[in-house]
């Protein structure tokens, strides 16, 4: 789902670029704007094992609002926040995840046109996650504490003067892991990433004013 969205808006990008080009006028966001975004993603799936009655299903939602203020043209710093939900259910096992993130970030827009632009955003997150799982006879829980700076590449088409939809793809940057686990020791992990799939993929609306 998450991928035709994509391609939908890429498509209508590119239409609203090329016709674009003709005029060499280009948008600016002033200094001095506000502005304001909600950015989400829902994600689902189901499988069923062959020669088996069992299935697993797996959904997910993540919501991240934030609010920036234009420093200068085309420049805005701000802060966000975000919430995730996972749910997951295999066999006799049911297990149900939270996310709580907060993340001040730095981003840039190139004007590709009156109503397009791509955008680099610079950004510090820290994500606390808690996971628990009922399986028998093992049940689980753990939570983990996720440092993440890095880049995320995007996309915004305004619609009119002040309403604009998003689309944040994927993310480069550097991040560290703490995993805290019952029934295992606890653990770190630190790397570097570049990733651009379908979990890392975040639409939404924005407010300038």
């Amino acid at each position: 789902m998450k991928k035709l969205l994509l391609c939908t808006m890429l498509f209508a990008f590119s239409l609203a670029n090329a016709q674009e080009k003709k005029d060499n006028e280009k948008l600016t966001i002033e200094k001095g704007t506000w502005y304001t975004a909600g950015n989400f993603s829902i994600g689902k799936s189901s499988n069923e094992f062959e020669g088996s009655p069992e299935t697993s299903k797996y959904f997910s939602f993540n919501f991240s609002p934030k609010v920036g203020y234009t420093i200068n043209d085309n420049l805005i710093i701000g802060l966000g926040v975000g919430y995730g939900y996972s749910k997951s259910e295999s066999g006799n096992g049911i297990g149900k995840g939270n996310s709580y993130q907060i993340f001040p970030y730095i981003k840039k827009h190139f004007p590709l046109g009156k109503k397009l632009t791509i955008s680099l955003q610079g950004e510090f997150s820290y994500n606390y996650s808690e996971f628990s799982d009922n399986s028998l006879p093992n049940p689980n829980e753990r939570n983990s504490n996720q440092y993440f700076i890095g880049i995320r590449p995007g996309m915004t088409y305004f619609l009119n003067k002040n309403i604009a939809l998003e689309a944040n793809i994927g993310s480069l940057g550097y991040s560290k892991t703490d995993l805290n686990e019952n029934n295992f020791p606890d653990r770190e992990s630190d790397t570097f990433q570049f990733n651009i799939n379908s979990t890392d993929l975040m639409f939404g609306l924005s407010y300038y004013w």
